[in-house]
């Protein structure tokens, strides 16, 4: 173990004499500084919050994660070909040990400037609210909707594959079905018909949505419903205006069993809203059910489309927290970009260690778009034109089980939107991500390495 540190030690020392090093440190301190002073959103204190947070995150994570690859790569690479670790390994030191510790120095530098740079970003996202001159309904807003880790609920959604099977059989046994007919194709269309029916709410209809597993933030603490609906079918914001209809909120300790707390609004269509409810209308089974009634004047239909909610948004942490989540995320991430840099490194000259990383980058950014390449129909079905296409697919699929993908630790999105990095997350990252496909890597690559004549390498 002392050993690995003192590779550590020395791995820290010769990065910082790395001109590269120099070169992207310079980068990182300016979008440090610069970026979240200089980045400006929409004029409101979410929007400026939003893009800051965004930025300056995403740019300095950028950062961090290349020179942490370049590193990683370069550090063993050309200590095996200028015969320095030939020396190394003349002492009672293994190969593991070596590898460790330049994972361990290539890790502990980086993450040390990423947690430094994290720090400022923050303070100075909120060094720029405290300068801004925003109101307080903004000031409201922003702490409601960004500065926090809210928790998200979607509505159930029905089976719309069943229902449109059941349909399809009664209209067979109706004998209402076309002479020649394809059945998976009447059923996928029943179903964009059943699916067209449950997002649109005709004028003077009632729509009902219910959520389960609701955690109550407390009777009179707020739950958040962010919805955004459409007039008539167009998507088009040129074509949107302002409607009214009334949502309601059942709620579950009064005497009646359906009794519903109304709450009417006017709005703008095409575009997102919010209003609170005390969580006192969360039952004790974490029920909520919610209703939209359709009053626009012009006795026009709207639309709620899926990835549009309703949803119901609870806090259920603090910006700091919900930030540090997404910080430790980024570690987990420069944690693999090490372990990838010095298996590669340990194999190759750094050219081409630098090539193959890289490669195997865009291979997990790159994977998951041709896993879905192949058309799915309505009915989750892939439709193969040869079998070409059929085994590139499978072997597509098998690659996205194996390879990791640095976007998979991504959340600033998420943190600037005010949305919790759910714990489920963080684990999934560590257990996916990092035990059952960044360990098994870093042991191929040791096994590898550990095979390796290093005496017929030749300086060039």
């Amino acid at each position: 173990m002392n050993a690995a540190f003192a590779i550590a030690i020395q791995t820290i020392r010769a990065s910082l004499r790395s001109r590269v090093f120099h070169v992207l440190l310079t980068l990182i301190l300016l979008a440090v500084f610069v970026l979240p002073i200089t980045v400006a959103g929409d004029g409101t204190a979410v929007g400026q919050v939003q893009i800051s947070l965004t930025y300056s995150l995403g740019v300095v994570t950028a950062l961090i994660s290349i020179a942490t690859l370049w590193l990683s790569c370069a550090s063993l690479s050309r200590e095996i070909e200028g015969y320095e670790l030939h020396l190394v390994l003349t002492k009672p030191v293994n190969r593991f040990t070596v590898l460790a510790g330049k994972w361990l120095g290539v890790l502990a530098m980086n993450g040390f400037l990423f947690l430094l740079a994290a720090a400022i970003v923050f303070s100075l996202v909120l060094w720029r609210i405290r300068q801004g001159d925003f109101s307080k309904q903004e000031m409201s807003r922003l702490k409601n909707e960004v500065l926090v880790g809210r928790r998200v609920y979607l509505p159930e959604q029905p089976d719309y594959l069943s229902l449109a099977r059941k349909e399809f059989e009664r209209r067979k046994q109706a004998k209402k079905l076309p002479e020649a007919y394809s059945p998976d194709v009447v059923i996928a269309e029943i179903m964009r018909q059943i699916k067209a029916r449950a997002s649109e709410v005709p004028a003077q209809y009632t729509r009902r949505w219910r959520f389960t597993g609701v955690k109550s933030p407390g009777a009179d603490k707020p739950v958040y419903l962010r919805y955004r609906m459409y007039i008539g079918t167009s998507m088009s914001l040129s074509e949107q205006r302002e409607t009214q209809g009334v949502w309601a909120v059942r709620d579950p300790k009064a005497p009646q069993p359906d009794s519903y707390a109304g709450l009417p609004q006017k709005v703008m269509t095409g575009r997102f809203h919010e209003f609170p409810f005390p969580g006192r209308f969360v039952a004790e089974d974490g029920t909520v059910i919610v209703t939209y009634t359709n009053q626009d004047l012009q006795k026009s239909s709207v639309m709620f489309q899926m990835a549009d909610g309703p949803e119901l948004l609870i806090a259920a942490t603090g910006f700091l927290a919900n930030y540090s989540r997404s910080v430790f995320l980024v570690i987990l991430q420069l944690a693999f970009l090490a372990v990838l840099g010095c298996v590669v490194g340990s194999l190759f000259s750094t050219p081409v260690a630098v090539f193959v990383a890289a490669s195997y980058l865009v291979i997990g950014m790159t994977v998951q778009s041709a896993v879905q390449a192949p058309f799915a129909n309505d009915l989750g079905k892939y439709e193969y034109h040869n079998v070409a296409e059929r085994l590139a697919h499978y072997l597509a699929i098998g690659v996205s089980k194996v390879v990791v993908s640095a976007g998979d630790f991504d959340a600033s999105s998420i943190v600037s939107r005010g949305r919790l990095v759910t714990g489920r997350r963080i684990l999934a990252a560590i257990f996916g991500l990092i035990i059952l496909r960044t360990v098994p890597l870093g042991a191929l690559g040791f096994w590898f390495f550990s095979k390796r004549e290093l005496g017929t390498v030749i300086r060039r």
